[in-house]
């Protein structure tokens, strides 16, 4: 019984870290986006960069 119940939690931390991920790296690149001092345009998902200065 014991092994099965460790077996079912691996199971389920797995799920959670495979669905975790994606959205983590995606407000990951926003962080990095702000904090660089630029702005996040969410209906494009992309980085605006102030005028006059570029990438």
């Amino acid at each position: 019984m014991n092994r099965r119940l460790s077996f079912a939690l691996a199971v389920v931390l797995l799920l959670l870290l495979v669905l975790a991920v994606p959205y983590c790296g995606h407000w990951w690149r926003i962080d990095q986006c702000l904090d660089a001092g630029c702005r996040w345009n969410d209906a494009q998902d992309i980085r605006e960069y102030p005028a006059g200065s570029g990438p």
